[in-house]
C-alpha cells in the first residue's frame, strides 16, 4: 500500500467534499484582500454570483472522482 496515494485519495475527496458543501466560501477566500469590483449593492450583502459557485462544485466533483480514483488504485 502506498502512503502517498492513499494520501492523495483522502485529500482529493475531503477537499472535493468541502468544494461542493461551501462553494460560497471557497470563492470568498480566493477573492479575500481585493477590492470589491461593483459598489452599487445593498449594504452588508455578499452575495455570490451562481456562475462561481457552480465553477467550484464543478471543481469539487472533480476532485471527488480524482480522489475516488487514486483511492481504488491503492486497493
Amino acid at each position: 500500500m502506498d502512503f502517498r496515494t492513499l494520501l492523495a485519495a483522502v485529500l482529493g475527496v475531503g477537499l472535493g467534499l468541502f468544494f461542493l458543501a461551501f462553494p460560497a466560501a471557497v470563492v470568498r477566500i480566493q477573492t479575500a484582500g481585493r477590492r470589491p469590483s461593483g459598489r452599487g449593492g445593498e449594504y452588508g450583502d455578499d452575495a455570490v454570483a451562481g456562475k462561481w459557485r457552480r465553477l467550484v462544485q464543478a471543481v469539487g466533483v472533480a476532485l471527488v472522482a480524482a480522489g475516488l480514483y487514486f483511492g481504488a488504485s491503492v486497493f
